[in-house]
């Protein structure tokens, strides 16, 4: 399985699949003017990906998610979440900024809805 990169934009966040290292990432904003049509292939990739392998750490910093990408984000939780619950070992690492109160509760909100190992991590945590 091959590496898979979506470079970000003004509207949508950097995305890459990165197989050998077992690692999802997603970086910016999401709110592209279609929301399904941007995560689908990224639907794909996860389901081909647990064919193969047995864990994954998604790391997810977004600092602004429109309702539309939230929805797709609850579908992503809820495939990996599946797949969690099929005994894939899978951890997100939740990265949000102190001083934006939106991302760090959109994350508990995210948390939840699943069973999967959900870290919150400061991104000042980072520097």
């Amino acid at each position: 399985m091959d590496n898979f990169v979506i470079e970000n934009t003004k509207s949508t966040p950097y995305v890459e699949f990165d197989p050998e290292h077992n690692k999802l990432i997603f970086k910016g904003e999401s709110y592209p003017e279609n929301a399904y049509g941007f995560y689908e292939p990224i639907y794909k990739l996860i389901d081909e990906y647990f064919v193969e392998f047995e864990k994954m750490t998604a790391d997810i910093q977004l600092s602004y998610i429109n309702t539309s990408s939230i929805k797709c984000l609850i579908m992503l939780f809820d495939k990996l979440n599946t797949n969690y619950n099929n005994g894939k070992d899978i951890i997100i690492n939740w990265y949000y900024d102190e001083d934006n109160g939106f991302d760090y509760d959109m994350g508990q909100d995210f948390k939840m809805d699943i069973d999967i190992p959900f870290n919150f991590i400061s991104i000042s945590d980072e520097e």
